[in-house]
């Protein structure tokens, strides 16, 4: 199956020989060494932020437990001490969810917190994988300046709230069937791999009942239901009528009253970009309503404001079932008035999931929500239905990238992104710009390799079909940025004609728009600013006589002519600079967990990412731990070409005692050519070294153990403190018409009470039989 993001290792734990770890047999790469603490900090100060108040709470929780591996009643303190760790990590889980799968125990400890208090089990996090069909949201902020992307993990029974634990990952839509492997607590996820499990809805055959076929996918003509809504408390504006949809939806035709001085559509508009590869088939398209619904869905359980737009749109689907057959359509679109809690324009899936009603069954479809209030004209409402229907048909946002005072930065330079930067396309903020060249390549199928964009990795010069030109040629061309270089510059031409690109900056229709593609962009796509000195993205456009030579790569591009027809571009490749850039640094593995006074290590690998026009160059390996560690690496330094990678190990260190925990490592890479140092971080939990005491018992009976005071049916595994000979009492209890028939193990003889001295691991075995045979019956 293909992995989209990278397994970043597994949970670990190391022990002292002698000694009983959580986990047997695994080397760790970073040691920490934590002392017992005679007694309990609980009434220490509350750290000052999320991050810090899991770190506290992490030693508590461990300080709590050696206290009841010692024999104190602390279930108490222990739910009071996870109770509280839960809230902070649920925060941190929202603001910073890397830190929170960097800091969220490893699963040897927590699987010996549970053990100690079953009572506070659901206050701890699991780690592991979980499995379904993944939903994704973007909800667009009323001027189109912010937004938010929400991603679910639709279960058989339940939805979970996924964070990812780095970048978002790029390829990802809703209808994706996908395993997320990371942290959970509760209905919150924070995934740090994802795998996916099989093809999503995307292009799939939609069974109507008609036998009308459709697809769910970006090509073809779109079946589009449009569900008007009222609400007891908050009304449509009066232009917000059947026939005005219609009109956004399939233009004059079929808008009645509603008629536009300039017919602009979404048909039209996806007829014009995708040279009729995608419409809104009027067969199969329909706008009921207005309805009106039971509730406002502006409150959450506790009557707080929340916008409740998903069970809104379940509502509206209820409500018409019985008139509309949602087999039929692809697109689902609900346009609502303000409710005093919803503060977007618009809500819509990327990509297609599967829906369900209870006349039409399950169904693969995507929703959009859309505010009346933001589509008050037909030119509002089709630049708002252009953007959420593109959402709908897998695209995120049109971007602009920005270098300051350079068109473009150096290779792997993430810039300043404005999320809805590209006034030149409707995915950014609102225009009536086209869908961007990569956009209509890599997510919508419309242009293809060879016949509709041209992939140039040679000098040479090219010509391109202006955008709005019929029947399709090549319309674009993809620039490779260098010999080597894994990123893309997207050129193309917009000309003054037509109803939506006559609508653009004019210096667009004199110029290149140029777009870039690198391992960041995903879903969206970057405008370039090849006016730089301007402050505006609107005169972004390379003009007709200019050239621009890119200083960190090979490649220099010249716009020679713009025509009505089309535009002619020189490209030439010469000699590669070298270009020297910060050494990428990881550490592995992640979920580390290690008793103190013993050592473990990391798997330090180091990337140089300077331009293949350098010099091979050498890192020097250096590791920042907490006061009175070691840290050796297995070499002090590593050389390497450009593009090459090197792993060597670390070895850290940690004296005994050392305080319960969860601490930060660092390892760095500095290049001894330009001081350029790259960095990574871990964490590791330090737990207390420990022996265990493995009970086995018999059907017919239990075994009552004195310290920690527990009763052990079938089995039990109990973990003492290896820095103190702890004195355990074993009482043997055989049930009704059974009879204790003898220890086993650490234990012998048929006396029903074993005292042990827990110096090492330690097994016994308790054996009953029934009455009818020898042995001694207890009570």
């Amino acid at each position: 199956m293909p992995t989209l993001m990278q397994r970043h290792g597994r949970d670990m734990t190391t022990r002292k020989n002698g000694s009983r770890g959580f986990r047997h047999g695994l080397p760790v790469l970073l040691f920490l060494a934590i002392a017992i603490l005679p007694g309990l900090s609980l009434a220490a100060a509350s750290p000052s932020s999320a991050e810090a108040d899991v770190r506290a709470y992490n030693a508590r929780a461990l300080e709590v437990q050696a206290a009841f591996r010692r024999g104190k009643a602390v279930d108490a303190q222990a739910r009071e001490v996870l109770a509280s760790r839960a809230a902070a990590l649920r925060q941190l889980m929202q603001s910073d969810p890397a830190m929170a799968d960097r800091l969220a125990l490893p699963a040897s400890v927590l699987e010996s917190l549970s053990a100690s208090f079953p009572g506070a089990r659901s206050y701890l996090e699991q780690r592991g994988r979980w499995s379904g069909e993944f939903e994704y949201l973007i909800e667009d902020s009323l001027d189109f300046t912010t937004h938010r992307s929400v991603h679910r993990l639709h279960r058989s029974k339940e939805v979970l709230d996924v964070k990812f634990a780095g970048r978002e990952l790029p390829g990802l839509r809703s209808g994706l069937r996908i395993s997320l492997g990371g942290v959970r607590l509760g209905t919150a996820l924070v995934a740090s791999e994802v795998e996916l499990l099989d093809a999503s809805m995307d292009g799939s055959t939609l069974a109507t009942g008609d036998s009308v076929a459709g697809t769910c996918g970006p090509g073809g003509g779109q079946g589009v239901v449009a569900i008007l809504v009222n609400l007891p408390d908050h009304k449509l504006p009066t232009a917000a009528t059947p026939d005005f949809v219609r009109g956004v939806l399939l233009g004059n035709a079929w808008a009645g009253t509603a008629q536009s001085a300039t017919d602009w559509s979404l048909d039209d508009f996806w007829r014009q970009n995708s040279d009729g590869r995608t419409y809104v088939d009027a067969t199969r398209t329909t706008v009921v309503g207005p309805v009106t619904l039971s509730g406002n869905f502006n409150t959450n359980s506790s009557g707080a404001a929340y916008c409740d737009y998903p069970a809104l749109g379940a509502a509206a689907m209820k409500e018409v079932d019985g008139q509309v057959d949602f087999r039929r359509y692809s697109r689902v679109k609900i346009v609502m008035p303000g409710n005093g809690a919803c503060g977007w324009a618009g809500v819509a899936n990327v990509g297609c999931r599967t829906l369900s009603t209870t006349g039409d069954g399950s169904f693969p479809a995507s929703m959009a929500w859309q505010m009346a209030g933001s589509m008050g004209t037909r030119a509002k409402g089709v630049q708002l239905t252009t953007h959420e229907l593109g959402h709908n048909l897998g695209l995120s946002h049109a971007s602009s990238r920005d270098f300051g005072a350079e068109a473009l930065g150096s290779v792997g330079s993430p810039g300043t992104l404005g999320e809805y930067g590209d006034v030149h396309s409707t995915m950014g903020s609102w225009n009536f710009g086209f869908y961007a060249a990569s956009h209509a390549a890599n997510q919508l199928g419309w242009l293809a390799s060879g016949a509709n964009y041209q992939v140039v990795e040679a000098s040479g010069t090219y010509t391109v079909q202006n955008y709005e030109a019929r029947p399709a040629g090549v319309k674009a061309l993809k620039v490779r940025r260098g010999t080597g270089i894994d990123g893309w510059l997207w050129i193309e031409s917009r000309q003054n004609s037509g109803l939506y690109s006559s609508r653009l900056d004019p210096s667009v229709h004199t110029g290149a728009l140029i777009r870039y593609q690198d391992s960041t962009t995903g879903n969206k796509s970057h405008l370039l600013d090849f006016t730089p000195a301007t402050a505006s993205f609107a005169d972004a456009a390379l003009q007709v006589g200019q050239g621009w030579t890119d200083p960190y790569g090979n490649v220099s591009v010249l716009v020679n002519s713009v025509t009505p027809g089309a535009m002619t571009v020189t490209v030439n490749y010469g000699a590669l600079p070298c270009v020297a850039a910060t050494p990428e640094v990881t550490l592995a593995p992640t979920g580390v967990a290690t008793e103190f006074g013993t050592a473990a290590g990391f798997t330090v690998t180091v990337r140089n990412t300077s331009s293949s026009g350098c010099a091979a160059e050498t890192f020097a390996l250096d590791a920042t731990v907490p006061t009175g560690w070691t840290r050796s690496f297995g070499a002090a330094s590593i050389a390497l070409a450009p593009g090459q990678s090197g792993q060597t190990t670390l070895a850290v260190g940690v004296p005994s005692p050392y305080a319960l925990g969860t601490y930060p490592v660092t390892g760095s890479a500095t290049s001894v050519a330009t001081a350029r140092r790259g960095t990574a971080s871990q964490s590791v939990t330090v737990v207390e070294p420990t022996h265990r005491l493995s009970v086995a018992v018999s059907s017919g009976g239990t075994v009552v153990v004195s310290t920690p005071a527990q009763t052990c049916t079938g089995t039990c595994a109990i973990d003492y403190p290896a820095t103190a000979r702890t004195t355990v009492t074993l009482q043997a209890v055989a049930n009704a018409r059974n009879v204790f028939k003898g220890w086993s193990g650490a234990c012998s003889g048929t006396a029903t009470t074993c005292t042990l001295t827990i110096g090492s691991d330690v097994a016994v075995s308790a054996n009953f039989g029934k009455s009818s045979g020898g042995g001694k019956r207890t009570r």
